[in-house]
């Protein structure tokens, strides 16, 4: 018998065979880790391929409908089981379902292939918790109504029993009807519900809505890996725990607009409390003609946020100039909530003597408690006002009057004295002049040879509150204002200076500085600036060398008490 079959073409034919097995051998399947689960729970979709899919993926765009793919992990496996080589691609999916119900899981495709269809259950998750929860999000709010700007404390809890929690991540709600401040920190405690033990996270929020209406509090949301059981293991692998979120449900609030009894021309203040207090630097009822008297008023309010506090009435009695200083702002938390400070400082010179009555000040506001008006004041105050009144001298007033009788029967002789007055007074206008130009000259050209011999230490501290960089510009700024006969910037660079040397942020005028000093120079070199600027009608100058004299000694003086004399002075003179 003839043989047909040579071992060449058994060959072929056995490679043939082979090629076709493994071609009809890759399958996809797809799998789900459970039937049903319950609102913001997670599922797992698993895929697998049995061949090695190099850089081929499934199409799981498919999925994005029903659910929101949290996590993606890829695994491949190869094997060789009795001399047979088995290779395995797998796709895990973390899947979260987008509402309740039956959903569908579409088939997935992977090139020519399909996987088969499933379908999951979703169940409702309960509002009231219950013996399986084991993680839920509770939210809250103080009241259900409020006024525009009105505080509404705004508290989350998450309740956590039994599990490990991997990788959380919580997210506040967003609002863009609203301003939301965080109260302190997260408080933990333990809580007892339905019998069941469980650890709560608390947050505390105060929200103030910024326009009337219906104001809707979206749901705060947490994301985690939970871990109970038996499954939580040492590792914490993200793939043995189970992926959840959880949220709170939406609030609505009522926020009414601001009642129409309160009175129209006032600013808009809905508190809890509000008081008015005031301190006075010196601290007397007596001033000085022409000196300044400092005034500190501080509103503070529990239950607003300190942009809504008024402004202090700028009130100018008879016989009192009043220069107002740039107000501070702050907030606290207190047990109710945000307490704000608004803090305001007024120079005060009086202009005349005897008593002066300040008249009392008074802030209108809305007592939320109460649901009516109220005035909060500050008492009139009376002040006793001493010294002398008196005129600058000019030269149509100075020493001689044209029209008086001099001692001299001679009237021409008067004349003729008033004549060689004004010219003398002409050349040393002249003289002092043409020094002071060339004083100036000399200055600059050394300040100038000063900059180009030597080099300013580089500091790595441009954000800090108080550097020898600063000071060092601050004094640079004084000897200009003072060069310059520049009164205001001498105020603003000797502020600026002492709040640097002292390291003290709360030096805002011309009085804090001489309050930290010991040193009798400078506070009168202060008080004579000061009473300059608040009192133009006085014929006392200021002293722009004294002042920077004075200045100097203090600042010399404070570096040889911290100084071992071999250190680099931190507070160079100009």
């Amino acid at each position: 018998m003839v043989s047909y079959f040579s071992p060449l073409k058994c060959i072929l034919i056995t490679l043939l065979l082979m090629v076709s097995a493994s071609g009809y051998a890759v399958e996809i399947r797809a799998t789900l880790d459970s039937a049903e689960v319950t609102e913001g729970d997670t599922v797992k979709l698993t895929v697998t391929v049995d061949e090695q899919a190099d850089n081929k993926t499934p199409d799981f765009t498919v999925l994005n409908k029903n659910f929101e793919v949290i996590s993606t992990f890829r695994a491949e496996r190869k094997n060789i089981i009795n001399g047979r080589f088995e290779s395995y691609t797998t796709w895990v999916l973390t899947l979260l379902p987008k509402r309740s119900g039956y959903l569908a899981v579409p088939a997935i495709e992977y090139g020519n292939l399909a996987s088969k269809p499933l379908k999951v259950h979703v169940a409702k998750r309960s509002s009231k918790p219950g013996n399986d929860q084991y993680l839920f999000l509770d939210a809250s709010v103080d009241k259900q109504q409020a006024y525009v700007q009105e505080q509404i404390i705004y508290t989350v809890r998450i309740f956590k029993s039994g599990v490990d929690i991997y990788d959380p991540s919580y997210q506040p709600p967003t609002l863009d009807d609203a301003v939301m401040e965080q109260l302190g920190d997260q408080r933990n405690y333990q809580t007892t519900v339905n019998g069941r033990i469980y650890e709560v996270f608390e947050f505390r929020y105060a929200l103030f809505p910024q326009k009337s209406g219906s104001l809707t509090v979206p749901p705060a949301q947490l994301n985690a890996t939970v871990f109970r059981g038996r499954s939580r293991g040492f590792t914490f692998d993200p793939l043995n725990g189970k992926q959840v979120r959880r949220s709170t449900p939406s609030l609505e609030i009522t926020v009414k607009p601001k009642p129409a009894s309160y009175p129209a021309d006032k600013p808009w203040v809905p508190a809890r409390s509000l008081q008015l207090g005031e301190t006075w630097s010196p601290d007397t009822d007596t001033m000085k003609l022409g000196e300044p008297l400092t005034r500190t008023i501080t509103i503070q309010a529990e239950g607003v946020l300190p942009t809504i506090l008024p402004q202090v009435p700028q009130l100018q009695p008879d016989g009192i100039k009043v220069y107002p200083e740039q107000a501070d702002t702050s907030n606290t938390e207190g047990d109710h909530g945000i307490v704000a400070t608004r803090t305001e400082s007024q120079a005060l010179v009086a202009t005349a003597t005897g008593d002066i009555t300040l008249p009392p000040l008074e802030i209108t506001w809305w007592d939320i408690e109460a649901g009516a008006v109220k005035v909060t004041s500050l008492p009139p105050r009376t002040l006793e006002v001493t010294g002398t009144s008196t005129q600058p001298l000019t030269d149509a007033t100075a020493g001689l009057n044209p029209g008086a009788t001099t001692g001299n029967d001679n009237p021409d002789s008067g004349l003729s004295a008033d004549g060689s007055l004004n010219r003398t007074w002409q050349w040393l206008a002249l003289a002092f002049l043409v020094a002071w130009l060339i004083t100036l000259g000399i200055l600059v050209w050394a300040l100038q040879r000063r900059g180009r011999q030597t080099e300013p230490a580089a500091e790595d501290a441009a954000n800090q509150p108080f550097t020898s960089t600063r000071l060092r510009a601050a004094r640079k700024a004084l000897q200009m204002a003072c060069d310059q006969d520049d009164p205001k910037a001498a105020r603003t660079a000797v502020i600026e200076l002492f709040r640097q040397h002292y390291r003290d942020a709360n030096i805002r005028n011309l009085q804090g500085i001489g309050e930290r000093s010991e040193s009798e120079q400078l506070q009168a070199a202060l008080r004579q600036l000061d009473a300059h600027l608040y009192q133009p009608q006085s014929p006392t100058r200021w002293q722009p060398d004294s002042l920077l004299t004075a200045v100097d000694n203090e600042l010399k003086k404070q570096s040889r008490q911290t100084s071992s004399g071999a250190l680099e002075p931190l507070y160079p003179v100009a």
